[in-house]
């Protein structure tokens, strides 16, 4: 994957496996459901205290409009911010449309504990046969799930 820095300094190996681990899984995942159905939920991943990877999702409300993502993501927030305490890493992944450049994207924004944010922005199309998913873009976040202990 990458490298992440923080503040000019190497974070931890635990950190970058974490990380690491948890962008690989939601490309990967994210990757699969569009191939298989053409689309996806937003959806999170955490790395346990006790090293276990696990998805969490959140049903969409029901309605006759539209599926609201964002509404989906700030759900997977409240519970992932309910349940940090268990958790040393989460990811945030969701299908994004990025109008500058007329195409789709899968985002991933992950988050350590130790403080360490980096989302990953990878571009995808298809031709209706074939999928083709771009290098990701890599930028540093802001923490949604621990910001309140930077304070």
């Amino acid at each position: 994957m990458t490298d992440v820095e923080l503040n000019g300094s190497e974070p931890s190996a635990q950190v970058q496996e974490d990380l690491n681990s948890l962008i690989g899984t939601a490309l990967g995942v994210a990757q699969e459901q569009l191939e298989a159905q053409g689309a996806f939920l937003p959806a999170a991943l955490v790395v346990q205290n006790d090293g276990e990877l696990r998805m969490i999702a959140v049903a969409p409300e029901e309605s006759d409009e539209d599926l609201d993502a964002d509404a989906m993501i700030d759900d997977i927030y409240t519970v992932l911010t309910e349940q940090k305490g268990e958790n040393r890493a989460v990811a945030v992944f969701s299908d994004i449309h990025l109008p500058e450049e007329n195409t789709d994207a899968i985002h991933v924004v992950t988050e350590h504990s130790e403080g360490v944010c980096i989302s990953a922005i990878q571009t995808y199309s298809s031709n209706g046969e074939e999928w083709t998913f771009n290098e990701p873009i890599w930028e540093a976040g802001e923490p949604i799930v621990w910001a309140a202990e930077e304070a």
